[in-house]
């Protein structure tokens, strides 16, 4: 009677219970079964399981992996990742399709990614293989960098065996790095086996450069010691960077003392990484060292490049200040010029009209003018060639029309070369103005001469420009004057 009352309690109260507590899973993670129809299902399975747990627990039979109640189907892949269990593809890929563009569904793929990863990088990556090419790379990627994590040699093996491309070098990177860090020597060694170039020289600087973090000296003397002149100046480039993280005063003083383009290389990449992150700081530290630098040949370039790659580097964050600051740097050895062309197409990528502006301003002394315009209207068309022709219409004539109409003759000599040659004859300057003419007909001619020869038969030009371009075009002046017929061969 006892057994028979308890019974009738826990049938009337413990499965009522149940079925009324549990939460259904969200309809969007079951296409096709309500969440009422969802819930029930685990609840009914749960209740099935408990009556037959004594039964599997008495035969020894080993128990299938359930899903528990009320769990985030996302939340269930990962717990069977985690234990073990072989993942199907296509389950996860149907998931994912649930989910809409967002934060949600690439914390998904991340986590997934992970996970997968840890267990079975080559299944997780044929997974990643399937994904819309906007997911794939970043994931595969991060397959990759956990793999490395857990066996960077067989990581290694497949980053060199995949098709090269500058996304695969930089797996290639990034595993020798990560390899580095757990063995130096398996990381050098394995790179130093590479026999394509580009893998070699990637290894290279991923593993020298995780040594440079704990010995820069090292590194360094390691660097210096390769015999091709392509990877002693990309691995020093690397420790140059590393050393100036950690002492820029140390780093530049190492680099100061290496010879030739040894030096070159070391000190420019030491400003860059400077100059990345406190441009101020570099342009301080190279307004010091410029007086001190060695004398001679050398001195000039190595001047000029830092000079340029400041200006770059800080006209990218912040154009009108590295404006400012380039117009302060010397005349002489184009040290001004080219650093003020950096800020040019730098400036112009963002805010072309501000840099037209500033461009126009620039003394005309060494061409610094002229080469600004150039580079500010080259970007310019790039963006919005209307807005440039416009511009350079508005212009006075001069040398700073020209630079900029120059370069517009270019630009449309591509596609239309009736209009490049109108805009050439726009020209003041009669030198600048036959030469960007000739160039304009060396290639109408060959596409379209009967047209060439009218725009030149019609056009207002001098008598030994006449005579050139009809050289060009394979017409003989004295021939047409005696005809008296135009455009007559």
């Amino acid at each position: 009677m006892v057994s028979f009352g308890s019974g009738m309690l826990i049938d009337r109260f413990l499965f009522p219970f149940s079925q009324s507590s549990s939460v259904a899973v969200p309809g969007k993670y079951a296409p096709g079964i309500s969440s009422t129809d969802k819930g029930a299902e685990f609840s009914q399975g749960r209740s099935r399981k408990s009556g037959s747990q004594k039964h599997n627990a008495d035969s020894g039979r080993e128990q299938d992996f359930s899903p528990e109640v009320n769990e985030d189907p996302v939340e269930q892949i990962i717990r069977e990742i985690e234990a073990g269990h072989g993942i199907d593809a296509v389950r996860v890929s149907s998931l994912l399709d649930q989910l809409p563009q967002g934060r949600k569904r690439r914390e998904f793929i991340g986590r997934i990614a992970w996970h997968w990863a840890r267990k079975n990088p080559k299944a997780a990556l044929a997974w990643a293989d399937t994904l819309p090419p906007s997911d794939k790379i970043q994931t595969t990627g991060s397959i990759i960098h956990e793999w490395a994590r857990s066996d960077p040699g067989g990581a290694a093996d497949y980053v060199t065996q995949i098709p090269k491309s500058q996304r695969s070098l930089d797996w290639v990177h990034e595993t020798a790095r990560i390899w580095a860090e757990q063995d130096q020597s398996a990381a050098l060694n394995w790179a130093m086996k590479q026999t394509d170039p580009a893998i070699r020289q990637r290894a290279l600087r991923g593993s020298v450069g995780s040594w440079a973090n704990s010995d820069a000296s090292a590194a360094g003397e390691f660097a210096l010691a390769l015999e091709n002149p392509y990877e002693r100046h990309a691995v020093l480039e690397t420790v140059a960077r590393r050393w100036a993280r950690q002492s820029v005063e140390e780093g530049l003083q190492w680099a100061m003392d290496l010879k030739g383009g040894n030096r070159d290389r070391a000190t420019l990449a030491i400003f860059g990484e400077v100059a990345e992150h406190d441009p101020r700081q570099a342009a301080t530290i190279f307004g010091e060292m410029a007086s001190s630098l060695p004398s001679g040949e050398s001195r000039d370039g190595i001047h000029s490049n830092i000079a340029r790659e400041l200006a770059d580097r800080w006209a990218a964050t912040n154009p009108s200040e590295a404006a400012d600051w380039v117009l302060g740097l010397p005349e002489s050895d184009n040290i001004q010029r080219q650093a003020v062309e950096r800020v040019a197409d730098r400036w112009a990528f963002s805010n072309p009209e501000a840099a037209a502006t500033w461009a126009l301003e620039l003394p005309e002394s060494d061409n610094v003018q002229r080469h600004a315009l150039e580079r500010v209207t080259e970007r310019w068309l790039r963006s919005d060639s209307m807005a440039a022709s416009e511009w350079i219409t508005e212009m006075p004539a001069g040398d700073a029309r020209d630079a900029a109409a120059g370069e517009l003759v270019r630009y449309v000599a591509r596609s239309d070369q009736f209009s490049a040659f109108s805009w050439a004859t726009s020209v003041s300057n009669e030198g600048y103005q036959t030469e960007l003419m000739r160039n304009v007909l060396v290639r109408w001619q060959r596409t379209d001469p009967v047209a060439a020869r009218a725009a030149v038969d019609t056009a207002e030009v001098t008598a030994s420009q006449r005579e050139q371009f009809q050289r060009i075009l394979g017409r003989s002046p004295v021939t047409q004057e005696s005809s008296g017929v135009p455009g007559s061969n």
